[in-house]
């Protein structure tokens, strides 16, 4: 399976997004930092993109990357 970055800006102040975190989380990604998560999956850049898109409000943006072999990230305690 490919590991992918999924990032977000999202323009809509006010609006919670719970639909399109749920599905983050229901398809296994893991946050790394508040706009950016990783997600292992089959699917295509373009499958994973079109899904997430359709959860998402006008003028919000989404990145879907695919990440290299061994992706590492930490957070200082």
């Amino acid at each position: 399976m490919k590991k992918w970055l999924i990032g977000y800006l999202l323009q809509a102040p006010g609006l919670e997004h719970v639909e399109f975190f749920g599905a983050l989380k229901n398809a296994g990604a893991t946050r790394i930092m508040t706009p950016h998560w990783v997600l292992e999956s089959e699917w295509t850049a373009i499958e994973l993109r079109d899904h997430f898109l359709t959860l998402l409000k006008p003028n919000d943006e989404l990145l879907v990357a695919e990440l290299g072999q061994e992706p590492v990230w930490g957070t200082k305690d």
